[in-house]
This record gives C-alpha cells, structure tokens and sequence, in this order.
C-alpha cells in the first residue's frame, strides 16, 4: 500500500475546522503549522490579504494511505470555511521512529 503526505494550504481562520475535519474522518494524527505566503495570488486572497501582499496561511498534513486522498479532501471540502484552500500529495519512500 503507498502512502503519502497529504497537504492542505488553507486560510489561517479555516486551518481548525480543516484540521478537526481531518482528524474526525482519517483518525489520524493531523499537523498543523501557520505560514505567510509573499505574493499576490488574488484567487485565494481575502480583501486585507490582497492589499498588504502577504497571504496568512495554514498547512494542514496528514500522512495516510494514497486511497483515502479523495476521503480526506471530500472531508475537507465539506468543513465549514470561508476561503478555498490548495492540496498538493508527496509520496513517502521510506520513513520511521529513531529511539
């Protein structure tokens, strides 16, 4: 079975509910991680986000099964949120735990 990180970039007020979604839907250990994204990118951008130039994001990843992908983002979707968010999976080679 691969796996795979799956990662959301949402608006900060959205990453909780994005996150909450996730977790109650995967079962799985969901991270989260608050970011500023330099640019202009109007399609994804509040009114005060396209006036300042910087966009307040959050990641939101969760490493699962390649199958579950389209579960996850139907989860994600259907979360109560303002903003859209972006997705992007990255396949996971090898990994472990180092005592």
């Amino acid at each position: 079975m691969s796996r795979v990180v799956l990662t959301l970039f949402c608006g900060a007020d959205d990453g909780e509910a994005v996150a909450a979604a996730l977790r109650d839907c995967l079962h799985l250990p969901v991270h989260q991680r608050r970011e500023a994204v330099l640019g202009r990118d109007f399609d994804d951008a509040a009114t005060g986000e396209r006036v300042a130039g910087t966009l307040a994001r959050v990641a939101v990843e969760v490493e699962l099964a390649a199958v579950r992908v389209e579960e996850a983002l139907a989860a994600a979707t259907q979360a109560r949120r303002r903003l859209p968010f972006r997705w992007r999976t990255v396949a996971i080679t090898d990994g472990g735990r180092v005592v």
